[in-house]
């Protein structure tokens, strides 16, 4: 870097008054490029500085800090930094590098308190290509912004190829399930005790939708005012779900439509037993937990309506149906990389 003497003294004198008020947050310096062209440091130093605007913040670029201080800035340890990023009257410098080890590209930042001169942050990530530094920027950005580490940031859609090599597989379009609980009628079922279901699903996922196919079966249950027992079948039930978070636990609600069928099978010659077809309704919502990964746990409550009629049962049949649920997804060759959740 540059140096003149007497013009960096005269501009570092500021540590001698508080910041002005309109001081930038922070300041981008000219990332140090190892093993990886010029071109490719400044584009991801313009990524970062977009990414952070993006959250709200003032951000001088490099070029803007170059102009600042009049001079091309060179700064890639953190007494360096401080330096420069107090002549161009910022609160934090950062600086840093990109490396090529190989097939990957790495992404090194420091965040320096350009009064302190202490180090505040400090993070890295890899991109298996080129083309996946926007995402690892955008990751770092997150980070920065929330003050966490790079890998608490981990979301639906911000998920780098390296990651997604892990075993725990951080990216879910396609995953199979099962559940099991239980089904409280409320109305209708001839007035059943408590039934217990098993059921299986398949998620096709979004960062924010998810299309979901289910059924369940459940064990008879008895009747409460004659002998008897009841039991609910339904397949399949197609419903749509939001989900409230991109994060490891993730609220959601929604509902959907579907076919089942209802079996009362009574003792009293008095009362039809049969089994009837109709459709079906549900709403409600849920939590998922560790959404980003394969194996995942879901906590999940519908209110759930079987229209199917049956002879000599009064209906509507209405009920709350609480359910727990694992899904798996392994990785498949193929399918263009989606895999299958077998």
């Amino acid at each position: 870097m540059k140096r003149n003497g007497v013009k960096w003294l005269a501009m570092s004198l500021v540590w001698l008054i508080p910041l002005a008020a309109d001081a930038a947050k922070y300041g981008v310096l000219h990332l140090k490029p190892v093993g990886v062209s010029y071109a490719t440091t400044e584009a991801v130093a313009t990524l970062l500085t977009s990414d952070l605007i993006n959250y709200g913040h003032t951000v001088l670029n490099p070029d803007a800090m170059d102009d600042a201080v009049g001079d091309i800035l060179e700064c890639y340890e953190s007494s360096c930094a401080a330096e420069a990023g107090l002549a161009a009257n910022v609160e934090h410098a950062i600086y840093g590098s990109v490396s090529r080890l190989g097939d990957k590209h790495i992404v090194q930042l420091s965040i320096v308190n350009v009064l302190t001169k202490e180090v505040v942050w400090a993070g890295s990530l890899a991109a298996k290509t080129a083309e996946d530094l926007d995402t690892v920027v955008k990751r770092l950005a997150k980070s920065i912004s929330e003050g966490k580490k790079a890998e608490e940031t981990v979301e639906v859609g911000l998920v780098t190829e390296e990651e997604e090599k892990k075993p725990a597989r951080r990216r879910v379009f396609h995953t199979l399930g099962v559940t099991t609980g239980m089904l409280q009628p409320i109305s209708g079922y001839g007035e059943a005790s408590t039934l217990y279901h098993l059921g299986a699903l398949y998620w096709y996922e979004t960062p924010r939708m998810v299309a979901e196919v289910a059924g369940y079966v459940t064990f008879p249950g008895d009747l409460n005012d004659i002998d008897g027992t009841a039991a609910e079948a339904c397949f399949p039930e197609i419903s749509m779900l939001y989900m409230l978070s991109k994060k490891e636990i993730s609220p959601y609600f929604g509902g959907g439509i579907g076919f089942g069928w209802l079996t009362i099978d009574s003792e009293d010659p008095y009362v039809y037993g049969e089994t009837a077809y109709g459709m079906t309704l549900n709403a409600g919502g849920g939590v998922v937990f560790f959404r980003t990964y394969d194996i995942r746990l879901i906590l999940d409550a519908r209110y759930r309506v079987n229209l199917a009629s049956v002879r000599g049962i009064e209906g509507p049949h209405q009920g709350f149906k609480l359910s727990v649920g694992f899904t798996y997804r392994r990785k498949v060759s193929g399918c263009f990389g989606c895999g299958l959740g077998l």
